[in-house]
C-alpha cells in the first residue's frame, strides 16, 4: 500500500525514505515519493531496499556490536526459512554472507555493511544518528521476515550498551494526495530544506514542502499567495477560507522549525531560505501544479467506513460504442450491423484470394469484419455542498478533493453547487475543465446559515437547463437546514425540495459528515435516494463512497454493502 509500519514499539519499517520530525520526538515522516533504494543507493528499480529505524535516547551506539549480532543470526534464520532446501555448509555460508553484505547500518559512531561495519563517522557531522540506529537491507521478498530478527538484535544491542529504547508515537505519510489523515488530528510534516543538505536532496525536499503546503492550503495558487503575505505589513491577510487559526499556527510552527520564516515584533517574515523557496516556487509553479494533479489522479482509496440507509436502486442508461480494439466477423453476414473494420476486411479478402489461387482480390460478404460493440454508461455528477460555517477547514478541503478526483479520473462532467447564508449558487456548471473546476473551488468561503432547500431547488433547475447524462446528485453536509424557502420551517422545505429530485428521476445520495442521524434518512427517502453516514471528514472515506456509488450506478448493482 506504499506505506510504512510501526514494528513493535521502537521501530519504523518501510521501503521509503523516512525520518523523525524536527522538534517532535517519536513522530516519523514517511515520504511516499522517495524510494529508499533509489535515494540511498541510486538503484534504478524501486522496492529493492527495506529501510529500518530503531529509536533510542541520545547515545553513541557502537555499530560493530550491532553488525556482529545481525550477522550471527542470519545462518539460523536461513535454516528456518529454507529448511527444505538441501544446502551444503559452504552454500549456506555463502548465502548468509550475501545477505550480510546487503545490510547497511549507521549509528553516531560509524557505518558499513553487516559484514564490514568498521568505517568511522566524523564526530559532530552525524548527530542525527545520536537517537536512532539507521539500517538499509537489500532483501528478497522471501526474506522480509528477517526484519523481525534484525530489529530484535538491534534492540538487544542498544540495551546492552546502556542506552534506553524510545517509542515511536506516530507515523505520518506525506508527499501524496492523501498526505496524513484529513481530520483535525492530522499533523503537518515538512522535510528539512537547510543548505547543509546535498543539492539533490534539498531540491526534493523543497518540492515536498510545496506539495504538503498545497494539500493543506488547497492549491499551489494558495501557497503562492501565502508566501506573498509573509511580511509584517501583510500578515493580516494570512490564512483564508480553508484555514482556521489552529491550522495556521501549525503551519507557522513547521515553517519556523525549518527556518523558512522568522518571527519579528511586527509579525512573520521570510528568511533567506524562505526567499529562495519563494523564487523556486515562482519558477516551478506549473510543474508543482501538474504533480499535484498526478497525485490526485493516482490516489487509491482504501475501504470506506460508513452507515447506509437505502431507498433506491436506480440504473444508468447505457450507450453502445464500437470497440476499435476488437474486430469480429458478423454473426449474420447478410444482415450485419455495425461499423466495418476496413483494413481487417481487406486483409481477410487478400488471404482468401491467395489461398484460392486467384489473381485478383474481390471482397465478398463473407470477408466482412466489423468492430465489436462495447457498452458505456456516462454519469455526469453534481456535488451539492453545504458551505455553512461548520464546514470550514478540513471538511471543505475534503469536498474539493472529491470534486477534483471525480474530474481527473473519468470522462464525464462534474458540476458544483454551494449553499450558505440565504442563497445557493452554481459555482461550476457541468464541465470537463480542471481549471474551471479549480477556479470555482477557490471561490468558496464557508460561513453563515444552511439554506438546503435553496440548494436543492437551484440544482434541479440547473439539471433542467443543462440536461446531463445519467445525472447523479451528491449532497455533502454536516448539519440540518436552518433557513427556509417556502414556509417558516426549513426542514419541511428541504424535504419538499428533495421530492423534486425524485420527480426529475435524478439519482440522489446524501453523505453526512457526523450529521443529524434522523434528518438525512428522511431527506433521502423523499428524494428516493440513499444516505451514507461517516463519522469524520477523512477524504479517503468520501472518495471511497463516491467512487463506489458511481460504479454501482453505472453497473446497475442492487446493493452496496454497509461497512
Amino acid at each position: 500500500m506504499n506505506q510504512g509500519v510501526i514494528m513493535g514499539t521502537t521501530a519504523v519499517v518501510s521501503q521509503k525514505v523516512h525520518q523523525e520530525s524536527t522538534g517532535s520526538l517519536g513522530k516519523i515522516g514517511i515520504s511516499r515519493d522517495r524510494d529508499a533504494g533509489q535515494h540511498y543507493f541510486n538503484l534504478e528499480e524501486p522496492g529493492k531496499v527495506v529501510h529500518v529505524d530503531v529509536l533510542h535516547n541520545t547515545a553513541e551506539i557502537n555499530q560493530v556490536d550491532v553488525a556482529n549480532r545481525i550477522r550471527q543470526i542470519i545462518p539460523a534464520y536461513l535454516n528456518t526459512v529454507d529448511r527444505n532446501q538441501d544446502w551444503s555448509p559452504e552454500e549456506q555460508d555463502l548465502a548468509a554472507a550475501s545477505i550480510s553484505r546487503g545490510i547497511h547500518l549507521q549509528t553516531a559512531l560509524g557505518f558499513g555493511s553487516a559484514i564490514d561495519p568498521d568505517q568511522k563517522a566524523v564526530r559532530g557531522t552525524d548527530d542525527k544518528y545520536l537517537n536512532h540506529v539507521h539500517l538499509l537491507a537489500k532483501l528478497k521478498p522471501r526474506y522480509y521476515s528477517l526484519v523481525y530478527c534484525i530489529i530484535d538484535e538491534i534492540e538487544r544491542a542498544i540495551l546492552y550498551q546502556g542506552a534506553q529504547l524510545r517509542k515511536v508515537i506516530k507515523i505520518i505519510h506525506y508527499g501524496r494526495f492523501d498526505e496524513g489523515a484529513a481530520n483535525s488530528e492530522a499533523t503537518l510534516y515538512l522535510p528539512p530544506v537547510s543548505k547543509s543538505l546535498s543539492e539533490s536532496l534539498r531540491y526534493q525536499n523543497m518540492l515536498q514542502v510545496f506539495n504538503s503546503l498545497a494539500m493543506r492550503l488547497g492549491s499551489i495558487e494558495a501557497v503562492v499567495d501565502f508566501f506573498k503575505y509573509l511580511s509584517p505589513v501583510r500578515n493580516f491577510k494570512l490564512g483564508g477560507p480553508h484555514q482556521n487559526k489552529k491550522e495556521l499556527d501549525e503551519i507557522m510552527v513547521q515553517l519556523l522549525k525549518n527556518d523558512i520564516v522568522k518571527q519579528t515584533l511586527f509579525g512573520y517574515t521570510l528568511t533567506d531560505t524562505g526567499h529562495e523557496m519563494q523564487e523556486f516556487l515562482k519558477k516551478h509553479k506549473k510543474e508543482l501544479a501538474a504533480e499535484i494533479r498526478k497525485c490526485i489522479r493516482q490516489f487509491r482509496h482504501t475501504q470506506p467506513r460508513f452507515q447506509s440507509f437505502r431507498y433506491s436502486h436506480l440504473k444508468s442508461k447505457e450507450k453502445q460504442f464500437p470497440n476499435r480494439r476488437k474486430v469480429v466477423a458478423p454473426s449474420e453476414p447478410m444482415s450485419w450491423k455495425g461499423e466495418i473494420a476496413v483494413p481487417e476486411t481487406v486483409v481477410e479478402a487478400a488471404r482468401r484470394t491467395f489461398l484460392s489461387g486467384s489473381s485478383s482480390i474481390k471482397i465478398t460478404v463473407n470477408d466482412l469484419r466489423v468492430y465489436a460493440k462495447k457498452s458505456y454508461a456516462p454519469v455526469d455528477t453534481c456535488l451539492l455542498v453545504d458551505c455553512s460555517g461548520s464546514m470550514a477547514g478540513d471538511r471543505i478541503r475534503a469536498v474539493g478533493n472529491v470534486a477534483e478526483y471525480l474530474l481527473l479520473n473519468s470522462r464525464e462532467k462534474v458540476a458544483l453547487v454551494t449553499f450558505q447564508e440565504r442563497q445557493a449558487k452554481v459555482q461550476v456548471p457541468f464541465t470537463r475543465s480542471y481549471d474551471e473546476l479549480h477556479s470555482g473551488l477557490s471561490k468558496i468561503v464557508p460561513g453563515g446559515l444552511t439554506p438546503l432547500a435553496h440548494g436543492i431547488k437551484t440544482t434541479v433547475e440547473m439539471f433542467k437547463r443543462e440536461r446531463p447524462r445519467n445525472p447523479l446528485l451528491i449532497l455533502i453536509t454536516d448539519g440540518i437546514p436552518n433557513y427556509p424557502l417556502w414556509t417558516t420551517n426549513p426542514i419541511e422545505d428541504a424535504i419538499k425540495a428533495a421530492a423534486m429530485i425524485a420527480q426529475q428521476k435524478i439519482h440522489f445520495i446524501c453523505i453526512g459528515i457526523d450529521p443529524n442521524h434522523e434528518f438525512l434518512p428522511l431527506l433521502a427517502e423523499a428524494g428516493k435516494g440513499n444516505t451514507y453516514i461517516v463519522d469524520d471528514n477523512d477524504r479517503n472515506n468520501l472518495i471511497g463512497i463516491v467512487s463506489r456509488v458511481k460504479k454501482e450506478y453505472q453497473n446497475g448493482q442492487k446493493q452496496l454493502s454497509m461497512m
